[in-house]
């Protein structure tokens, strides 16, 4: 449950007088670089083997499947033991397969990279839950926006410098160098966590994993606003993210300059959420469903760009574009989230949540190797963008999507929310 404020006390609370979340922070975000290098590094490294876009989405696809079958555990586990450990437990988890890795990397085959994709996936299924149901628990219910907004901040220039990194490091030095950094920095996330409580953690009663399972569905089932932008979600990955990383690049080794183009389209996507985080961090709209969803529908500008020989500056700026409104999306939604669903139950649904919209995301991997090799890149990364559009667009039919609230309840986000998740 998410610490309270009286009204009086608010205005003087900031981010800085809780230090177990700037330590939880703080941790995530040295491993948000590492998770950013790991499928910069695998990708260019199949490029400079000559794979071709089936080797480079099994690659890719392993962190995708092992998000869609592990994410509930998670949720599930984050619900049950302490936050905390789980995180701390994901990043030595992850230390380990990326050393093993470094080591063995010159005898794995290039599918097998898709094995050390989905051991990372499993710790990442680990920590996204753990950590995001461990911010109320760290925060008063008056700076969740905030601190989502800070990690978010964070986590996205992390992203940023991951990217380039990557990029930099293979392109000049190789793999190797880039692998070892990437070690090195989930083991400082692990210990950086070292030593936080989590004080909700005695306070989950316990229940068997189908009870909580069941738990979780019945409360997105609860909430049709909330299933309709899983599913919206599900379709943007399925039809904008993969055939996007997939094709990227291929394309941008064929027509965008090189290599290091990769990366630097990469970076500006994480650039893109940079203004977004600003922005959220400040403006309360009366309807952040509308605002949100509408965003979303500009994410098609990801394959679009790269439907056409547009050159670098301007498919830079699509993903930046694709990455603001993506960030745009997600701060509103989480808080409203972690406003909306009961403390106990809110570990599961936001593993639900990360889970549905990776549900699709393996499919797509799937299918973008035969869509192209059927249909050329053009027509497949077309369709790609129109179905992206629509997905976001159709959710505003939803009762209750307008506003990220129950439609019987619905207010304006900026009214007072009484401090932290309801229980009913």
């Amino acid at each position: 449950m998410s610490a309270t404020t009286s009204p009086t006390t608010a205005p003087a609370q900031k981010l800085s007088h809780h230090p177990r979340f700037l330590r939880v922070w703080a941790s995530q975000s040295a491993g948000a670089v590492g998770d950013q290098i790991l499928p910069v590094a695998f990708a260019l490294h199949a490029v400079q083997l000559g794979a071709g876009a089936g080797t480079i989405a099994v690659i890719l696809a392993g962190r995708a499947i092992a998000l869609v079958v592990c994410l509930l555990a998670g949720g599930i586990l984050a619900d049950r033991v302490s936050r905390p450990r789980i995180l701390f437990t994901a990043d030595v988890l992850r230390t380990a397969v990326v050393v093993g890795t470094l080591f063995a990397l010159n005898d794995l085959p290039l599918a097998a990279l898709g094995i050390v994709t989905a051991l990372s996936g499993v710790a990442e299924s680990l920590s996204r839950p753990a950590m995001r149901s461990l911010i109320p628990a760290l925060l008063p219910a008056d700076l969740l926006v905030r601190g989502n907004a800070l990690v978010s901040a964070v986590q996205r220039s992390a992203m940023l410098l991951g990217a380039l990194a990557g990029a930099a490091i293979v392109t000049a030095i190789g793999i190797h160098a880039a692998l070892g950094l990437a070690a090195l920095l989930f083991a400082t996330g692990a210990l950086a966590v070292l030593g936080v409580r989590d004080t909700a953690a005695g306070t989950r009663p316990g229940s068997s994993v189908l009870a909580d399972a069941r738990a979780g569905i019945a409360t997105v089932r609860r909430r049709p606003w909330v299933a309709a932008v899983m599913a919206a979600v599900a379709v943007q990955l399925f039809a904008g993210t993969a055939p996007s990383l997939t094709l990227l690049p291929l394309i941008a080794a064929e027509r965008l300059g090189g290599e290091l183009a990769y990366g630097v389209v990469l970076a500006a996507a994480a650039a893109g959420a940079l203004p977004a985080i600003a922005l959220a961090g400040r403006w309360r709209p009366r309807r952040p469903g509308t605002v949100s969803m509408l965003a979303l529908t500009t994410y098609a500008a990801l394959p679009a760009s790269l439907a056409f020989a547009l050159p670098l500056p301007v498919t830079a700026a699509c993903f930046a574009l694709g990455g603001f409104v993506v960030e745009i999306y997600f701060l509103y939604w989480l808080s409203a989230l972690q406003r909306e669903i009961p403390a106990q139950v809110l570990g599961k649904t936001l593993a639900l949540d990360q889970l549905s919209a990776f549900a699709l995301l393996p499919v797509g991997y799937a299918l973008t190797g035969p869509a192209v090799a059927a249909f050329g890149i053009r027509p497949t990364l077309v369709a790609a963008a129109l179905l992206t559009a629509a997905a976001s667009a159709v959710t505003l039919l939803v009762p209750g999507v307008s506003t990220f609230s129950d439609p019987v309840r619905a207010r304006p986000t900026g009214s007072p929310s009484g401090g932290g998740a309801r229980s009913r």
